[in-house]
């Protein structure tokens, strides 16, 4: 069985939301309810939070848990590829499989990263696995802010897009067809470390670093799940997660 690792990738700052990774949840800093939530994760040998902020490493109350990163990390992923390179280099690569998970999904479920974990473990010729939901609400299928995505008959992704896709000639919204990518990938760890950072994009209008392994003609399984928790994204979401963590 591949030995599969969680890395979470944290900054301290963010435009729209300042300090966000310590936002309290229930009295808690978002960032420990995240990690104690993908530490359910049966699929994973260890997660770790990897932060460029000391202040957000002392808030996780797992100090052996937390990798310092570098404040010129660009996204996350690079962030996650900092982490690896902080690790023991046996540790690092006792790892097939590194799975990144958003530091502002305080309710990611565990099953959900089992069930990215899995795909790789059962498809060889993927390189990536990550996950999409049914979209219901014609508002979402049109905001530039989700991004949607499509496959093809073996559930590999053909596209990711913040436009609405698949879209009809007389541009009709189709529920039952459009799905929401959520942001939670699975990499191989050789691929991650030795080939992503390779990857030049021509899409740059989309700015979605997943089409760059497309482009390079590698395989992206997708996972389908019902629905997709809500993530924070604004301090106006601080409420609404914390009312679904009280149910």
């Amino acid at each position: 069985m591949n030995r599969a690792v969680g890395i979470i990738p944290a900054r301290l700052q963010s435009t729209r939301f300042p300090a966000k990774p310590l936002a309290l949840l229930c009295g808690r800093p978002m960032i420990q309810h995240t990690y104690e939530a993908a530490c359910k994760a049966t699929s994973l040998s260890h997660v770790y939070v990897a932060t460029d902020s000391e202040v957000i490493a002392a808030a996780v109350d797992a100090p052996s848990s937390t990798l310092l990163t570098s404040e010129a990390c660009e996204n996350g992923t690079a962030r996650v590829l900092d982490a690896l390179r902080q690790l023991d280099h046996d540790a690092a690569l006792s790892y097939d499989i590194v799975v990144n998970i958003q530091g502002d999904e305080p309710l990611v479920d565990p099953m959900h990263i089992d069930m990215c974990v899995a795909a790789l473990q059962n498809d060889p010729t993927c390189v990536m696995s990550t996950l999409m939901a049914p979209i219901h609400e014609e508002s979402e299928a049109r905001s530039p802010h989700i991004v949607k995505c499509v496959t093809d008959h073996h559930s590999n992704a053909l596209y990711f897009s913040r436009g609405m896709i698949p879209s009809s000639k007389d541009d009709a919204f189709e529920p039952r067809r459009c799905m929401k990518h959520i942001g939670l990938y699975a990499f191989r760890r050789s691929f991650l470390v030795d080939v992503f950072p390779q990857l030049k994009s021509l899409h740059t209008s989309e700015d979605l670093e997943q089409l760059r392994v497309l482009e390079a003609g590698y395989k992206i399984k997708m996972v389908t799940v019902p629905f997709a928790y809500p993530g924070v994204d604004l301090p106006s979401d601080v409420a609404k997660v914390e009312r679904l963590m009280t149910r």
